[in-house]
């Protein structure tokens, strides 16, 4: 498959404070981001958290519904004016739409921190005291002009009756509306405020998935994890007994069901039982066929019906299918093909261009050659437009990340280079879609990253030392 060049996206920066191990930590989201680092350091903690900050935001709105920002504020009134007067001239300056987008962000973080943080991880808010997450989306004026550009196109969305015009600075009505025109349209200060909102950071509203470290588990026990139905309609009857009404119900149901894991396990735990019902579904990206990049790692693919998933080996070369290939049951594959079928599942039938896709360890469970795969399997997905973050411990994953940043370079002999050395057309990711880190002493530091890849010496340092004991012990053993 021969992708273009993946263009850079604008990065997100969240700043992390007090949260768990981690003291303080800057980390910006790129095309791909690298989280690298001993056990222990806050790995987990920073990007279980990154997906809960982009999940809130999306899903999450009643922190809006009592702002007294300026931007809300500035909405309602502009409807509140438009209802009584009708509109004869309205403008946005674009230092207003920066600064609304600011204060949005600001608002956010301070909410999430406070309200939702503890939530994230199932946990009491007296364990997070004192935490802080806050995000910053850096300017960039070509992009807010495409944003304010956005902003005419859809704000109101789709109403011929409020046509905007941008010029470049400001975003204005382009024509008298008469309060009667107002009122007959249903112009609605709450549904204008979301769209605003979505429009001020569009770089959060992008969709977002996960791949826990604990998938090795859920593909197990998934099914076990379902309330049965007899199981279902005593909790129901039980609780309409107490009178409880339909809502609160509800909201028990889930509680009692996930309320031991974290919002990203619950969310993966989520993603793996929905898997028989989207499995007809085809993903944006579903003709690019990443998913069969991990047929080809596997020597198999997976199939999903309504009582359960399995994993299919293809036969082996040179012999019959009977009795060289078996079709199993997931929970009785290798831990290498359970660990992989959620992210099959998600390229199958989920992946979307600009969907941000975490997986914590994606090398776990893979031997060293397939950890090599993987590394040039994730940057198939980055050039084929998926973001992605991971975190990871494998010194094999990142070498050969490495390999695949030189060979973004120009440099004599390539094609002939990459063909010697086993790469395909498309086995290469530019060193400026990358940011990466090294989790430890409490905080992030960023790797250096330039045209010879990745310098991670928190696994250097690792390898020298087993090297130098190597080293000297074959000299003691050979005397």
């Amino acid at each position: 498959m021969n992708f273009p060049a993946q263009s850079e996206v604008t990065p997100i920066r969240v700043r992390f404070r007090h949260l768990g191990p981690v003291r303080d930590a800057d980390l910006e989201l790129g095309n791909l981001t690298i989280v690298a680092g001993k056990n222990n350091t806050g790995k987990t903690y920073m990007v279980y958290t990154v997906y809960g900050l982009l999940k809130h935001f999306q899903l999450n709105h009643s922190w809006e519904r009592h702002s007294r920002s300026s931007y809300s504020t500035w909405i309602k009134a502009f409807v509140a004016d438009a209802r009584t007067k009708g509109v004869d001239k309205w403008q946005l300056r674009s230092q207003d739409f920066l600064s609304h987008r600011d204060e949005l962000l600001s608002e956010y973080s301070n909410f999430f921190s406070d309200t939702m943080l503890a939530d994230i991880f199932r946990s009491s808010k007296e364990e997070f005291d004192g935490a802080q997450v806050s995000i910053k989306i850096p300017d960039s004026p070509s992009r807010i002009k495409e944003n304010m550009k956005n902003l005419a196109r859809t704000f109101p969305r789709n109403d011929p009756q409020y046509p905007l015009h941008y010029d470049g600075i400001n975003l204005s009505v382009s024509r008298s509306i008469s309060s009667q025109e107002v009122m007959q349209s249903g112009f609605e200060s709450d549904h204008l405020v979301d769209q605003y909102r979505r429009l001020l950071v569009p770089e959060l509203s992008a969709d977002i998935s996960i791949i826990s470290a604990e998938r090795f588990g859920i593909s197990l026990f998934y099914k076990e994890l379902d309330f049965t139905k007899n199981q279902l309609v005593e909790v129901l009857q039980k609780l309409r007994d107490k009178g409880y009404s339909s809502d609160e119900i509800l909201y028990l149901i889930s509680d009692r069901a996930s309320s031991r894991y974290a919002l990203p396990i619950r969310d993966n735990i989520h993603f793996t039982r929905r898997i028989s019902e989207i499995r007809t579904d085809k993903g944006e990206l579903h003709n690019e066929r990443l998913f069969e990049r991990i047929e080809r790692l596997l020597d198999g693919s997976y199939s999903a019906s309504d009582e359960e998933l399995r994993f299919q080996s293809k036969p082996v070369e040179g012999t019959s299918t009977q009795g060289s290939a078996f079709d199993i049951p997931l929970h009785l594959a290798s831990s290498s093909a359970r660990g992989l079928s959620d992210l099959y599942f998600f390229l199958k039938h989920e992946a979307r261009h600009n969907h941000l896709l975490i997986i914590d360890e994606p090398e776990s469970h893979l031997d060293t050659d397939n950890q090599v795969q993987l590394a040039r399997m994730l940057a198939r997905f980055v050039r084929a437009g998926v973001r992605v973050l991971i975190t990871t411990h494998s010194d094999y994953l990142l070498k050969e990340i490495n390999n695949l940043i030189m060979l973004s370079m120009d440099f004599n002999d390539k094609e002939h280079v990459k063909k010697s050395l086993g790469y395909s057309e498309d086995d290469f990711l530019e060193p400026s879609l990358i940011r990466a880190y090294v989790a430890e002493n409490g905080g992030l530091s960023p790797c250096l990253i330039d045209s010879l890849g990745i310098d991670v010496p928190v696994f250097d340092r690792v390898i020298d030392k087993i090297n130098r004991a190597s080293t000297e012990l074959i000299t003691r053993v050979d005397n």
